[in-house]
């Protein structure tokens, strides 16, 4: 859709200077140049005279009104100016950008419009680190080099402790061995006390365990002679033990189920059970999920016999290992939508999740396989499921499955709140069960009468929340409404209706500890009609600028249905101000109504210390930054909020007469991830300086919104 045209439309900052490029460097410049360069890289202009520079490529021709403005680019800004009387069209990067970070920034080009970004790339020109742009963080990533992944850097590195980077068996945090000839753990010594020999490191010292049992072992001074089908996640530099099992019996004695479970307090951890002690194949069964201390296996009908298990972590540490015989089974036939297994509503059920494999997609996290069940309803009903895990880690993973099974229509992880299907049909039903680590739990399918959700619990026809109003519910007894936006979590929705092309942001507030997001939508909030979505912790935020007039969905939503709030911020859209100014000298000028700015702190001084930064950049003050002055002649509540920003933020408030001021309380964020930096403050009439910094040296291209409200 083409951006806002509808209304004559003359757009002013509080000022006609920031338009004109008249006279001396202006403190805001509102041009984009063809090469990104800076205001140094462009030469003397000359004079602008009535028509404004000749050369300023976001000048269109004489106009009296907005509309006849329109230059066909999708991304520009198109206004009249009325002191020149000639058409400006500003670019608006904003309007460019995807949601991917490592692509680049994506710019509106004058006269041509969207153009890519030139990818991350995070290169230092150094040897000693690993460099990359990693999207989930949205930032660069320097790991120093680690070559044998032991989790040790090279000590020829700066910050490095590892003597020996080929040997993922040396470094400084690792135990002395004795008698081996190596300076183990780097200390310039060789086989000193005290020092450690291995235990049932190998198949001649492996000791002797008569099932069922429990016993301690430890990887300390061992390393890995084993090769199994699954293992943890840099096998290269891992450790492993192995134990001989007896399984006692006659010939010909009833099979019996193998169980073991691996416990380690921390560390990465996996386990297999072998028919023979060899250094690859003969595994009988294996157990690892990613990054789990917790690991089982389980050999199903195993005759009595000699049987050898073998425990694999990724670093020295004591592993609790149990060993426990069980009736025997068969794998289970249940894995898929062919052939779910028949159980009762109203009568709970065991699950074990031990060796499903996974064969459904699902919304929910969920790391290892599940297994299906389906269940009959005689009238229609409310089947809320309620899940309580009886053994393991992590959490169980709850999908009701569509009509066809291999669609999902909710899903739910963890027990809290349960999920409710409301108003299932008479009939059959799936629901399929899985976890984050293997575990077994009980499940019980509780039917109810037959209900509707709340007015907010649905998108068919949601209540409305007015602009720059914040709304609080409660969304205990909620559902998820399934937007794909923190799938599985309770959601209230609300009518956001638009009357002109607006700048929306929404922010979303929740307990501390708990995981919520926000989202927009239209429609009936499908994941194909979700316009922005963003979880995290409290606050989580979303914005779109130049959203078109019309009705739309706002939805929050919480991990674990507590109170929550929801604000909706909304003004016209405003075009985007770039700043060029650099410190006190050059102050811009925030506007009493607010704005969009826009600014790259890479060529910029580091002329300012932030008290929440970290160690980083060249000088103490950190890293470099640019700073805005805002008056304030009344009590307002102002919103900062610096997300699209390409590098971890500080937003930095300061109060004073004189430059830069002194920092106030709680007003120095840092912001990581997508989010980046986020203030609301309530402020005394009063001159605040805005300091647009970046996290331990940070620099690059930032966003600044603000929005200033009556408090």
């Amino acid at each position: 859709m083409r951006k806002h045209r509808s209304a004559p439309l003359v757009l002013s900052f509080g000022a006609a200077a920031l338009f004109a490029a008249c006279g001396p460097s202006p403190v805001v410049d509102v041009t984009v140049r063809f090469d990104g360069g800076d205001a140094s890289e462009a030469g003397p202009m000359a004079d602008a005279g009535p028509d404004g520079p000749s050369d300023d490529p976001t000048l269109g021709g004489p106009c009296t009104d907005a509309r006849q403005c329109d230059d066909g680019i999708p991304c520009t800004f198109d206004t009249c100016d009325a002191t020149l009387a000639r058409c400006r069209n500003t670019p608006d990067d904003t309007q460019c950008a995807d949601p991917v970070h490592c692509n680049g920034r994506e710019r509106c080009v004058p006269r041509l419009g969207c153009r890519p970004g030139e990818p991350v790339t995070c290169q230092d020109g150094s040897s000693c680190t690993v460099d990359l742009c990693v999207e989930a963080e949205k930032t660069c990533v320097r790991r120093t080099r680690d070559v044998d992944g032991d989790g040790e850097a090279d000590d020829h590195c700066e910050g490095g402790n590892d003597c020996d980077d080929t040997d993922p068996l040396v470094g400084a945090t690792k135990t002395e061995i004795c008698g081996n000839g190596k300076d183990d753990n780097c200390n310039r010594r060789v086989d000193e006390e005290p020092c450690a020999s291995p235990r049932d490191d190998t198949c001649a010292t492996a000791r002797t365990l008569v099932a069922p049992t429990r016993a301690s072992l430890t990887t300390v001074a061992a390393k890995r002679d084993f090769s199994p089908p699954c293992s943890v996640g840099s096998p290269q530099a891992a450790r492993d033990v192995v134990v001989r099992v007896d399984v006692p019996g006659q010939p010909g004695d009833p099979p019996k189920d193998l169980e073991v479970w691996a416990t380690s307090p921390t560390t990465d951890t996996a386990v297999a059970i072998l028919s023979a002690c060899v250094p690859s194949g003969g595994a009988l069964a294996c157990g690892h999920t990613t990054k789990s201390s917790e690991a089982r296996a389980r050999a199903r009908s195993v005759a009595p016999g000699t049987y050898f298990v073998v425990v694999t972590t990724q670093a020295e540490t004591t592993v609790e290992l149990a060993v426990d015989l069980l009736p025997p089974t068969s794998p289970p036939t249940n894995e898929a939508c062919g052939q779910p297994a028949l159980v009762a509503t109203d009568t709970p059920f065991t699950v074990s999740l031990v060796d499903a494999k996974k064969d459904l997609t699902t919304a929910c996290a969920s790391e290892i396989g599940e297994l299906t069940y389906t269940f009959t309803l005689t009238e229609p009903k409310d089947v809320r499921v309620v899940t309580t895990r009886t053994r393991g880690t992590g959490s169980v993973v709850t999908s009701f499955r569509g009509p066809t099974c291999t669609d999902e229509a909710r899903c739910r992880t963890g027990g809290t709140p349960p999920l409710l299907a409301r108003s299932l049909p008479a009939g059959p039903h799936v629901v399929a069960i899985s976890g984050t680590a293997a575990l077994d739990a009980t499940v019980l399918l509780q039917t109810l009468p037959p209900s509707s959700p709340p007015a907010n619990g649905s998108c068919v026809a949601p209540p409305p929340i007015a602009p720059n109003t914040t709304v609080v519910q409660d969304l205990g007894g909620y559902d998820e409404i399934p937007s794909g936006c923190l799938p599985g979590a309770p959601t209230a929705a609300y009518t956001l209706t638009l009357t002109q092309p607006s700048d929306v942001l929404l922010v979303g507030r929740f307990p501390p500890s708990d995981n919520g997001a926000v989202s927009l939508n239209q429609g009936l909030c499908t994941k194909a009609e979700e316009l922005a979505c963003q979880s995290g912790t409290t606050p989580a935020r979303v914005a779109r600028r130049n959203v078109p007039a019309g009705t739309y969905r706002a939805l929050v939503h919480d991990d674990r249905g507590e109170i929550v709030s929801l604000g909706a911020f909304v003004r016209p859209t405003v075009a985007p101000v770039t700043v060029t100014a650099d410190g006190c000298a050059d102050v811009a000028t925030i506007p009493f109504e607010g704005g969009f700015f826009t600014g790259d702190t890479t060529t910029r001084g580091a002329d300012f210390a932030a008290s929440c930064d970290s160690v980083g950049g060249a000088t103490p003050n950190g890293a470099n930054d640019q700073l805005m002055k805002l008056e304030l002649p009344l009590r307002r509540r102002v919103l900062l909020d610096t997300q699209g920003s390409s590098f971890p933020t500080i937003l930095n408030v300061r109060t004073g007469a004189t430059c830069p001021g002194l920092e106030i309380p709680d007003a120095c964020y840092v912001g990581f991830r997508a989010q980046r930096s986020f203030l609301d403050l309530t402020l005394d009439p009063g001159t605040y300086w805005v300091q647009i910094d970046g996290h331990a040296g940070a620099v690059g291209a930032w966003n600044l919104d603000v929005r200033i409200l009556p408090p």
